[in-house]
Order: structure tokens, then C-alpha cells, then sequence
């Protein structure tokens, strides 16, 4: 019987591959994150193309803030927030989370197509991929698991 993963721990490997993929996608651009404005957005597309948001919809946008400060603080990525608001600008992946995004997690890749983390971060953003999620976020974070 394992144990259960946390509400808040599933948000949060929720928004670090989103924010993440959105960063790998547009790499080298700096983006602008405005959290309720892009999950009306994200919710939005998902129901046009007729797609499940998922099981629970989507984790709380009050963890965006929390995922986005962690992902600054550990050195992920690199912008600021606008005073005030719930607005990040400039975000941007560093050399140390661009250099994560770019490798293969020998973890997955037996289970995968050879494609970097980046990539596979995205498309389980896009697909809203709860179950992947918690492995690529622990082969991103460097976990005994993951990717070297």
C-alpha cells in the first residue's frame, strides 16, 4: 500500500510542468505569467478541443504563486513579480533549468520516445498527465531515480 501523494504536492508538479514546458517551448523569449488569466485560457482551449481538463479539473491556481517562487528561489528559472499582483514577468529558464530540460531522464526513456524533458514536460502539461507528472518533476529535481 503506497502512500498517498498530497493535494498540494500533485499542484505543484502540476504547475512545474506547465510553467516549465511553457518556458522549454518558447525558449530562448521570456514569457509573462498571469495565473487566473491563463487557466481560464488553458481550460478554455482543453474544452474547445474537447478534452477532459482532468480528473479533479485543475489543481488550485492559488499554488501557481507558490510553485513560480520555488522555481525562482531554486535557481530554475530566473524573472520577477510584479508588485502586488499575481504577475510574473520575464520569466526565462536559467543554464541550470534549461540544462535539466534538455536531457533524457534514463528513468523514462525505456517507456518513451528518446525526446529531452522539455518536451516530455510539455506534452504531459498539454494532456494534463497527472500520473507522469510526479516522475518527470523528480527527474528535473535530480532524484535517485531520474536522469544524469
Amino acid at each position: 500500500m503506497g502512500l498517498e501523494v498530497p493535494e498540494s504536492v500533485q499542484a505543484f508538479n502540476f504547475w512545474t510542468l506547465w510553467i516549465m514546458g511553457q518556458l522549454w517551448e518558447e525558449f530562448p523569449v521570456p514569457q509573462h505569467f498571469d495565473p487566473p488569466r491563463d487557466v481560464i485560457a488553458y481550460k478554455a482551449n482543453r474544452a474547445r478541443d474537447g478534452q477532459e481538463v482532468g480528473p479533479n479539473d485543475l489543481p488550485p491556481v492559488e499554488l501557481f504563486g507558490p510553485t513560480m517562487e520555488w522555481l525562482l528561489a531554486e535557481g530554475f528559472i530566473r524573472g520577477k513579480k510584479a508588485p502586488g499582483a499575481h504577475i510574473y514577468a520575464a520569466i526565462s529558464l536559467t543554464t541550470r533549468g534549461f540544462s535539466v530540460l534538455n536531457q533524457i531522464p534514463h528513468s523514462i526513456a525505456p517507456k518513451t520516445e528518446a525526446k529531452p524533458l522539455g518536451t516530455l514536460m510539455r506534452e504531459a502539461a498539454v494532456d494534463h498527465a497527472v500520473g507522469l507528472a510526479a516522475t518527470l518533476v523528480r527527474s528535473m529535481f535530480g532524484s535517485p531515480d531520474s536522469a544524469g
